[in-house]
């Protein structure tokens, strides 16, 4: 069965305040109110409840949403009403609010976009089909218009189809989506590179193995070496190694070694052994002694006389003959100026005791007379005055006449003084008596403290204070004392030089030894010389030969043999480099013939897979063009026997005297997209520019509405609904007249449930009359749109059904009869 749109509920929309029903279950449906009356509303409404968007709104304003609600309710509703949708009758329920729109709208997909497209022509839209049909954007291949036309000719798969097949028409595409063949592309040149220079490296290799076999001959010739033709390079390589000559040549490097010590040992004493030298430090060495005897007899037998009287005092006193005259000198000297200091000291200190203690003496009587100053006036004021005073204190607060409060006589019978002023007077006495007693005490202990203090000074002093027996022993000590260090003060300089006499005597002693050392030695090296020639087999140095030409022979002897060595040894080195590479090279070559074979083989498994891929690529392109070929005789034969046509007769129809009409433009088919264009024909002959610059307002109106119903009519009815809003603005009489017949067509012929709105009531009523039912079950809903005084909406409706006109009934039997 047919869709049918039957019923939408409006609730608090746009400028539908209240909630109305709009009863759409008929053929045509006829919607009239005045502007503003909320007429766009309910078709807006239609279409949010349908596909769950508004896209004449998104178009301007992505925020629409937020202004569905009417202004002065805080929430809106929309419930739309199918029938015989997908074989059954569905409802759905959206909520609005200031954000968003919850529920699911009944469209989704194919269906919602179909509405908003084909079926749905806001009153906004019309003015603007034509511009947002052809808006370009980006690209015309990208307008909504050619979208339509790729849609409508099925030309999406095709062109899906040459935009895949687009790379194989060029290889230089192919390096991104095919990069397995692009490298196979590439690697089979570098293969056929690679191929040529590994033959040039296996041909130098191959020269080379040829100039090692035509020197290794020679070489193990002048070796002496025997190689049998058969011998591997291994074998040859161990007879070579088995000729070296390493033990030779350290036997001649410990032999130089030896000569080279020899010759150096030699250089050392060969003067040494002249007589001369030798009598002349036995001299030198006899005189020093001499005069350190000398020495020692007269200076350092003082020395020994003032150490061995400072023995007495000090018995850890370095020797002279262990640490020398000068510094056995010192030590005694320090020690002697320390002990010196030691005793003035103690006896400066035992006289400061000695007048200390009558001084002492004396401060101690006058501090004890003071002492029993002080207890005396304290025995005088010690009697109980503070007591008393603090009991007459207490008294005195009872007084408050003559009459005394203790014994009960009138004190003024004895004194013209009055009582209170008597005991005031006393108290006061007494208190001043209380204070000079308390500052004796503290002066009395002060006094104490220093007499205590004194005496243990004075006890302190007496404890310190030398006898008479031990203070003369200490004033002998330092007279001695004092006298040895001026003894050892004066003899400073003689035991400076006997230390300079000890170190020269040393020192020629020990040169006569080196000499005498030296002298023996030079026997031992010509016993040396004598064996290395022997060990050499040379010949022994004879009676006039001297050691220097001895030494000289026997070490160019070794020069000549390490030569001849060096250059047998360089010849094995090379002879052993020789074979060493022969074997690297053959194993080089066999590895390069192998890599070559290796290579031959991947070359030309990749040559054939590049002929497939060549011959799919070529299949590509071949596609390609076919596909091409068949786009553009549908593209020809559709734009010319369909689309054009149907448009060219809406628009004849409803503008019958514009003299330009508006067309689809052959699009020009290559290997580029389709861009469809607008176009317009001259009647008489000739082609226009774009509509929107070559048609009046009134006909481009007209042009924009039989587009959309151009686009409508021209694919399958996915849904057989038009909702226009407002179509006839700029509309004259005939233009009406004709667009009344040809929604006429569309609803009875071509069975579209056709819902129109318009805002003039002449036109209503007008349109009312055109399209009146006029078969059975034909049927014609009209709703008038108002307002109450207090801006709610008001809708009235009403349902026309078909039924027989009675006259025409009546002529119909009597033409029969």
């Amino acid at each position: 069965m047919t869709p049918l749109l039957k019923s939408i509920t409006v609730t608090n929309f746009r400028s539908i305040l209240g909630e109305v029903t709009v009863p759409l279950d008929a053929p045509v449906v006829l919607i009239y109110g005045q502007n503003g009356s909320g007429k766009t509303s309910i078709l807006s409404a239609i279409e949010l409840g349908l596909t769950g968007r508004i896209s004449s709104f998104r178009r301007v304003d992505p925020a629409y949403v937020s202004h569905l609600v009417h202004k002065e309710a805080t929430e809106g509703r929309i419930a739309v009403a199918v029938d015989s949708l997908n074989g059954a009758s569905k409802l759905n329920d959206l909520v609005i609010s200031s954000s968003r729109v919850i529920g699911n709208p009944l469209f989704s997909g194919v269906h919602a976009h179909f509405y908003s497209e084909r079926c749905y022509l806001a009153q906004a839209t019309l003015s603007r089909l034509l511009e947002i049909y052809e808006y370009e954007g980006a690209h015309r291949s990208k307008s909504p218009l050619t979208k339509f036309v790729k849609e409508l000719l099925g030309l999406n798969y095709l062109d899906a189809l040459i935009d895949g097949l687009h790379r194989a028409g060029d290889i230089r595409r192919l390096r991104v989506p095919l990069p397995l063949y692009w490298r196979v592309r590439k690697k089979v040149p570098e293969l056929k590179d690679s191929i040529k220079s590994d033959a040039a490296e296996r041909e130098r290799v191959e020269n080379q193995i040829k100039a090692i076999d035509d020197q290794l001959p020679k070489k193990l010739d002048h070796l002496g070496i025997q190689a049998d033709v058969m011998m591997s390079d291994a074998e040859l390589t161990r007879v070579i190694e088995s000729r070296q000559e390493d033990k030779e040549f350290r036997r001649l490097a410990q032999y130089r070694l030896k000569i080279t010590a020899t010759t150096d040992e030699w250089q050392t004493i060969r003067s040494a052994t002249d007589p001369v030298c030798l009598n002349k430090a036995e001299k030198e060495a006899s005189g020093a002694h001499s005069a350190l005897k000398t020495w020692k007899l007269s200076d350092g037998r003082a020395l020994e006389n003032l150490l061995t009287q400072l023995s007495e005092f000090f018995p850890n006193l370095p020797s002279p003959n262990v640490v020398g005259p000068e510094q056995a000198r010192s030590a005694a000297l320090a020690m002697v100026t320390a002990e010196l200091s030691r005793c003035s000291a103690t006896l400066s200190k035992d006289s400061e005791d000695a007048a200390t203690i009558p001084t002492l003496d004396q401060q101690i009587v006058k501090a004890r007379e003071h002492l029993a100053m002080l207890d005396h006036h304290i025995t005088k004021f010690s009697s109980d005055s503070d007591a008393l005073a603090q009991l007459l204190a207490v008294v005195l607060q009872h007084i408050d006449s003559d009459d005394c409060p203790v014994c009960g006589r009138n004190f003024s019978e004895i004194s013209d003084e009055t009582l209170d002023s008597h005991v005031s007077k006393r108290l006061t006495a007494l208190s001043k008596n209380a204070e000079q007693l308390q500052a004796l005490i503290r002066e009395r202990s002060n006094t104490s403290q220093i007499v205590a203090e004194t005496v243990r000074q004075r006890r302190e002093a007496a404890v310190r204070l030398m006898k008479d027996v031990a203070r003369e022993e200490l004033k002998l000590r330092k007279s001695r004392l004092g006298q040895l260090k001026r003894a050892l003060t004066d003899i400073a300089q003689p035991m400076a030089t006997g230390e300079q006499m000890i170190l020269a005597a040393d020192k020629a002693s020990r040169r006569l030894n080196e000499l005498r050392s030296q002298n023996q030695r030079g026997s031992t090296i010509q016993a040396t010389i004598v064996q290395i020639a022997r060990d050499l087999r040379l010949p022994p140095s004879g009676d006039t030969e001297s050691v220097d030409t001895a030494l000289e022979r026997l070490q160019a002897d070794i020069t000549k043999r390490e030569l001849t060595l060096r250059a047998r040894q360089s010849t094995l080195r090379d002879a052993l480099e020789d074979v060493r590479e022969r074997r690297t090279l053959l194993g080089r070559r066999t590895e390069i013939t192998n890599t070559i074979s290796a290579k031959r083989s991947q070359m030309q498994h990749l040559v054939v897979a590049k002929k497939k891929a060549r011959k799919r690529i070529d299949q590509a392109k071949a596609l390609a063009h076919e596909v091409r070929e068949t786009r553009a005789r549908i593209v020809r034969r559709v734009f010319n026997d369909s689309l054009n046509k149907v448009w060219r007769d809406l628009f004849v129809r409803l503008a019958p005297d514009e003299p330009f009409v508006p067309a689809f433009a052959l699009p020009k088919i290559g290997s580029g997209p389709v861009e469809v264009i607008l176009e317009t024909f001259y009647r008489a002959g000739g082609k226009g520019g774009n509509p929107r610059s070559m048609l009046s307002s009134a006909n481009l109106n007209t042009a924009a509405l039989t587009f959309f119903l151009a686009l409508h009519l021209s694919v399958k009815p996915t849904l057989p609904w038009l909702v226009i809003d407002d179509p006839v603005q700029s509309m004259d009489e005939v233009h009406i007249s004709q667009f009344a017949a040809l929604l006429r067509t569309l609803s009875k012929q071509h069975k579209r449930q056709l819902i129109i709105s318009v805002h003039e009531k002449p036109l209503f009523d007008y349109l009312s009359l055109e399209l009146s039912p006029a078969f059975p079950k034909d049927s014609l809903i009209t709703v008038e749109i108002a307002r109450t005084m207090n801006g709610e909406t008001l809708l009235e409706w009403k349902s026309q059904t078909w039924s027989p006109d009675p006259a025409i009934a009546g002529w119909r039997r009597n033409l029969f009869l």
